[in-house]
């Protein structure tokens, strides 16, 4: 990086930050960033400015993205998500705040098939807010389990985010996906302990209390099997060489529907149209974002920018715990204000190079990076679980967003053990 750039890269950094506060398309705020930076330093040709953006999102393995965003439209309206969620409530019914656990565990293994936080929080929300708030939960309470459930959704595999990551620095997707299953397991435990504490707190969740039946259970594991049969069909799939990533996405529209359609028969041929709307409208919010965002981070690479931060992060001698506690924090801003797959595309040009400087192994740096962004779900002002909360529940956002503080801490501490202990994310070798 050059002295004369640096000027020019802090006014465009002011300049895309103030634009962000106000509220102006993140598309539109990289877009005019990239432009600002190749007009200024002159160190891009805009002729191929049209190219690089085709580019970025003229890719094989980010097809699956629509895909498991369709598949998870599916499944919102079908019965795959009622059976997760009923045996979810025979596991943990009967301890105090079961309950709101069900609701963890409904988010749990519902994110096996949507791949999508908010998607798990919509879904699992309709079914258990209303059922909560007749069991004695306060209904903002209610809603914040189901935001804080629902980030599940990107950290259990199949995850969105973990195709974006694996794209953005070039790491295997299907390693990823694997890296996720015992971290999303070590997120949902943590969430269900902070429910059972505010539960002990307060007077929620003690009529739900009744003598653990497991004679229920193999009827509730039968009746849940088509929910568990998408993840082993993708994961399966990919791993025993039968598809790529990318094709599991499109086998797993093919599950659902025939799982809905045929099967359960909760969805017809007519709900479609619907699903496939859903579905576009979603990838065409995201499609721009991911597109100017790898412009962003080309033409930062250019002026080798990641570069120079990685030399001054080092230069700090922080040791490795204050580094980890620094990126963390970084990671848990950042997370504030941006998207998850937004921010993975803006800062892994620079935290990526920190990470394998740091002694990371790249899956488990990508997979503690998703965990730690996907905090982001439940903070304002971006929220995005909050906001769909607020919306199946009816709750006012800001009350949700104070509800959900036990989950929040819950997080950082998870969080911090996926951090700190590499075997929970590579476990498979």
């Amino acid at each position: 990086m050059y002295s004369e750039d640096i000027p020019y890269i802090i006014a465009v950094a002011v300049f895309m930050i103030v634009h962000l506060a106000i509220g102006v398309p993140l598309f539109i705020v990289l877009a005019l960033g990239s432009i600002g930076l190749i007009l200024l330093t002159g160190v891009y040709s805009l002729d191929s400015l049209g190219t690089t953006l085709f580019a970025a999102i003229d890719s094989w393995a980010l097809l699956a993205m629509p895909l498991f965003i369709l598949a998870g439209e599916i499944i919102s309206r079908g019965r795959i998500a009622k059976d997760l969620v009923r045996l979810g409530e025979v596991l943990v019914g009967w301890i105090r705040g079961g309950l709101g656990m069900a609701t963890i565990l409904g988010c749990f293994f519902f994110a096996g098939t949507s791949g999508s936080s908010s998607a798990d929080t919509a879904t699992i929300g309709k079914i258990m807010i209303p059922s909560l708030k007749a069991r004695g939960y306060s209904g903002s309470y209610a809603a914040s389990l189901a935001a804080s459930g629902g980030i599940l959704g990107v950290i259990v595999p199949p995850s969105l985010i973990f195709i974006v990551y694996g794209i953005a620095t070039s790491t295997s997707v299907g390693e990823l996906f694997l890296g996720g299953i015992f971290p999303g397991l070590v997120i949902a435990i943590a969430l269900c302990i902070a429910n059972y504490i505010v539960c002990r707190l307060t007077s929620w969740g003690a009529a739900e209390r009744t003598p653990f039946d497991k004679s229920r259970v193999p009827s509730a594991l039968w009746e849940a099997r088509y929910g568990f049969g998408a993840p082993l069909v993708i994961l399966g799939g990919i791993y025993g060489g039968i598809f790529t990533p990318t094709e599991a996405a499109a086998v797993a529209v093919a599950y659902v529907i025939f799982v809905e359609i045929v099967l359960c028969r909760e969805v017809s041929f007519r709900d479609l149209p619907d699903c496939f709307l859903g579905a576009s409208k979603t990838t065409g919010m995201l499609a721009p974002i991911i597109a100017f965002s790898i412009l962003f981070g080309e033409v930062l690479a250019v002026l080798h920018v990641p570069g120079a931060l990685v030399s001054s992060f080092i230069g700090l001698d922080l040791g490795m715990v204050g580094s980890v506690a620094m990126i963390i924090v970084m990671l848990l801003i950042v997370g504030c204000i941006l998207e998850p797959i937004a921010a993975i595309l803006v800062v892994m040009p620079i935290l990526f190079p920190i990470g394998r400087e740091l002694g990371f192994d790249d899956i488990h740096f990508g997979v503690m990076v998703v965990c730690t962004l996907s905090v982001g779900f439940i903070t304002p002002p971006v929220g995005i679980n909050l906001f769909a909360a607020s919306a199946v529940s009816g709750e006012p956002f800001e009350k949700i967003a104070v509800k959900v503080i036990p989950g929040f801490i819950a997080l950082l501490a998870a969080v911090a053990v996926i951090a700190w202990i590499p075997g929970i994310v590579l476990w498979y070798r």
